[in-house]
């Protein structure tokens, strides 16, 4: 398991969370990825700053308990704050909505037995890098940076990517268009 960090487009951060058994393959693949879109990968330090090691338990917000009634922000709030957890955030909206269950790295398997417990199906729950604080990304290079992202997930190593860019619904619609 290696962990690279990178500086991407926009002053975006990357951590890379790589899985191989040859680093001297790897390490220069990833360091081409970033220098083709746009991006330096960086020594040990540079990015990690940037982010926390947190427990992420996402929940789709159109779904029904154990007690038939459907999910809530106020009754998850409760359960997920009784087991451990952080904070509670709400992601998307209408069909989209979703719950984002925050906790720290110790109580993550207390939080998803209590989830479990009540029912519920997590669509996703996983130990991950959270960005501090996110940098806003305009429409000349969320390309770049959507690209980077792209090719870093898309590589036979990496297990998972987080940054800490944000991209306006607009600028998303204007780009997919």
């Amino acid at each position: 398991e290696v962990l690279y960090e990178g500086m991407g487009p926009a002053g975006t951060a990357f951590m890379v969370e790589i899985l191989t058994d040859n680093r001297n393959r790897t390490a220069p693949e990833v360091r081409k990825i970033f220098e083709v879109c746009g991006g330096n990968m960086g020594v040990s330090g540079c990015a990690a700053w940037m982010f926390d090691r947190k427990g992420l338990v996402v929940l789709a917000a159109q779904q029904l308990g154990q007690d038939g009634k459907t999910l809530d922000e106020d009754t998850l709030m409760e359960l997920a704050l009784e087991s451990g957890a952080d904070d509670v955030r709400t992601a998307g909206d209408g069909d989209e909505a979703a719950f984002e269950v925050v906790c720290g790295v110790e109580a993550f398997n207390d939080v998803c037995a209590a989830i479990d417990a009540a029912g519920l199906q997590p669509e996703s729950q996983a130990i991950t890098y959270l960005a501090k604080d996110t940098v806003a990304v305009g429409a000349d290079d969320a390309k770049k940076v959507l690209k980077l992202a792209e090719r870093l997930d898309d590589h036979d190593d990496v297990q998972a990517v987080s940054s800490n860019f944000s991209i306006d619904q607009s600028v998303l619609a204007e780009i997919e268009g």
